[in-house]
């Protein structure tokens, strides 16, 4: 049998290194060959034709030459650039934090089609986020200090990346008896995967409140455009985002670049941590 010598697929670029004087090497997240690097040769030269198909998340159509090592890129055209998403540095680094996960939780050429589309479907509802807060506090000057929308967006990420690579939290019932977790104060253990009942309470690393664990099964059980535009207050919010850092930190074993990035960027912006009204009870 033949050896296919080249390819034609659609990709995410989610990382870029430099490689010699002109070329990168580049890691794509594909929907039928998984997470693959390839190099892009004089991709660095002004006079490249396919530097701005290659830009961090990307999407776009590639044709690939298979190589000894790495296969090589000979061209590309992109398809959606999320530029309102790239306007904004909040969502921008959201996205490169979303990146940077499937990077680290992502064996190379492995099938993911299902992260593929996932993240597709992330940075498509950021970029339209984005769009949105722009046009939102061009009209009348409002904005929302604790981008709720975006902070949500990637809890569900989160969530639904974990339960695809085999790790899905524990959240309907206890990760150690599995009794069915009711409406009180329950906890959480990263070790064991998720929420604890409270006849279990000896495993608790940290408490674990009703709305805060309401919100992360709806996150687990619902498409996102079916996950209620809440506003939920400061705490709130941290409460979920520390449940689910202490999942990720357990599994990866390191902490992330980005997620101390983005914990910058929301102080500079919420120095406060000033909650908005709530418009929906949970």
């Amino acid at each position: 049998m033949r050896q296919q010598r080249s390819y034609s697929t659609r990709a995410i670029v989610l990382k870029r290194i430099n490689l010699g004087e002109a070329d990168r090497i580049v890691t794509l997240l594909t929907p039928t060959h998984g997470k693959i690097q390839a190099v892009a040769k004089g991709v660095r030269r002004p006079t490249s034709k396919l530097a701005g198909h290659l830009e961090l998340l990307c999407h776009s159509q590639l044709q690939l030459a298979v190589g000894r090592d790495l296969d090589i890129v000979t061209q590309a055209e992109n398809r959606e650039c999320f530029l309102d998403l790239k306007a904004s540095q909040w969502h921008m680094t959201c996205g490169f934090y979303l990146a940077e996960l499937v990077d680290r939780f992502l064996e190379e050429h492995t099938q993911h089609s299902r992260v593929y589309f996932l993240m597709l479907e992330m940075l498509r509802a950021l970029d339209g986020d984005a769009a949105l807060s722009q046009q939102k506090e061009a009209v009348d000057g409002t904005r929302d200090p604790l981008h709720t929308v975006s902070q949500l967006l990637l809890r569900y990420f989160e969530i639904h990346l974990l339960s695809q690579v085999g790790y899905e939290p524990a959240f309907r019932a206890c990760a150690h008896c599995a009794a069915e977790l009711r409406p009180e104060q329950n906890g959480f253990s990263a070790a064991l995967g998720g929420a604890i009942c409270p006849r279990c309470s000896r495993f608790w690393s940290r408490p674990l409140s009703v709305k805060a664990l309401h919100v992360l099964r709806v996150l687990q059980r619902s498409e996102w455009q079916a996950v209620p535009r809440w506003h939920l207050d400061a705490s709130l919010l941290l409460e979920i985002e520390r449940v689910m850092y202490d999942l990720l930190r357990f599994h990866l074993e390191r902490d992330l670049k980005t997620w101390s990035f983005l914990e910058m960027l929301r102080l500079e912006r919420n120095p406060h941590g000033s909650a908005l009204p709530s418009t929906q009870n949970l």
